[in-house]
């Protein structure tokens, strides 16, 4: 479905969300601008003159766009992000900060989310389009269902997978052998996991060799981990979640420090602290914590009412301050350990921080950065 429309600002105007895909490219000023003028000609009537001018002062990316229809001229600026992953999409905005449009090869799904998020239009290689310009340039343009490039159907990740690409994000070598042993997954899980992240242009054969010592490497670490905090945040939308309420005592973080992780801990069993608690432990960003989010394993989770009521606290329907949730993969909760917290790891914090959008999505970022600088294990 396609639709382009010219208003006054006055004007209101329904539109349709489009849904993107991606390329990425490495290219001159003169080129990339050269390349975007195209993609938004191809996007507009014949009739459309389109003009881009590179702002080389710029520290990222950035053209000036003017799009002439008829006696009326639409003046933008525009950023190329690459591939369009999150990634990139972050990184433009950063270093554009008055960004109003976003073109790219193609788009990821938690790319357009964020950038909606932000109020910041965007236009694929492809055609899909969701331009909404205050000067009356309204461009939507929805393709028909077309297959999108493997890593990001999250919905083919299995537990399996998810586990090993963590362990493989948190620094094992991808071998059968080494993800084996540290995951615990069985032999076969554990095959055909790196085999499906390969077929998913994710991972690479170092040599033709095979067998359970046979190498493996990341192909693009930003690549996988998009795909990986995809996957992670569509398969956590999907689990049950206790909502627990109790005091606390002067402050989330002491309570958890003095009371929840003692009790947890004492229980034997496997628990993690993820989103902004466990951020404020493994790279300090947000300041105030509003809801705690626990990982348990399966068997604390059965028992709710003995669980909640180990660390003090009640089962309720709403006003929470505490969620709950079972351990997504075998790994997950085998994060560091700070002041006796148990800490998911940190590629999963970066995961559900980045699905729960706003400031967390900023605390993300901040968290990624460390994980990119090699300063958080």
């Amino acid at each position: 479905m396609s639709s382009i429309i010219y208003t006054s600002k006055k004007e209101d105007t329904s539109l349709v969300q489009g849904s993107i895909v991606i390329l990425g490219t490495m290219a001159t000023l003169d080129q990339l601008a050269t390349r975007i003028r195209r993609i938004l000609t191809n996007a507009l009537p014949s009739s459309a003159e389109v003009k881009v001018v590179p702002r080389p002062h710029e520290v990222g990316p950035a053209f000036d766009v003017t799009v002439r229809t008829g006696a009326t001229k639409h003046r933008f600026l525009a950023g190329w992000a690459g591939e369009g992953w999150p990634g990139d999409v972050k990184k433009l905005m950063l270093l554009v900060p008055k960004l109003e449009i976003v073109v790219a090869s193609k788009l990821s799904i938690s790319a357009k989310a964020l950038l909606e998020e932000q109020g910041i239009g965007w236009i694929g290689e492809a055609g899909e389009t969701n331009i909404n310009q205050s000067s009356g340039l309204i461009i939507v343009r929805d393709l028909a269902p077309v297959r999108s490039r493997q890593p990001e159907v999250s919905g083919r990740w299995s537990r399996s997978m998810l586990a090993v690409a963590e362990a493989a994000l948190s620094g094992i070598t991808p071998t059968v052998e080494n993800i084996e042993k540290t995951t615990g997954l069985s032999r076969n899980a554990t095959a055909t996991g790196l085999a499906r992240l390969e077929k998913l242009g994710l991972l690479e054969r170092l040599q033709a060799s095979r067998g359970p010592r046979s190498g493996r490497r990341i192909v693009d670490p930003d690549a996988l981990l998009d795909s990986y905090a995809t996957a992670a945040a569509e398969q956590r939308s999907k689990k049950q979640t206790l909502l627990v309420h109790r005091l606390w005592n002067v402050d989330p973080m002491r309570t958890l420090r003095k009371e929840i992780a003692p009790a947890l801990s004492d229980s034997k069993h496997s628990w993690a602290v993820t989103g902004v608690a466990a951020s404020m432990l493994i790279a300090p960003y947000l300041t105030d914590v509003t809801t705690l989010d626990l990982y348990v394993d399966a068997e604390l989770m059965s028992n709710p009412e003995r669980l909640a009521s180990s660390f003090g606290a009640r089962i309720v329907e709403r006003g929470h301050v505490i969620e709950v949730r079972e351990t997504p993969t075998v790994i997950s909760a085998k994060g560091p350990v700070v002041d006796d917290i148990h800490v998911a790891l940190p590629v999963r914090v970066y995961a559900d921080l980045l699905s729960a959008g706003g400031r967390r999505a900023e605390a993300a970022q901040h968290l990624r950065e460390g994980l990119d600088a090699g300063a958080i294990a």
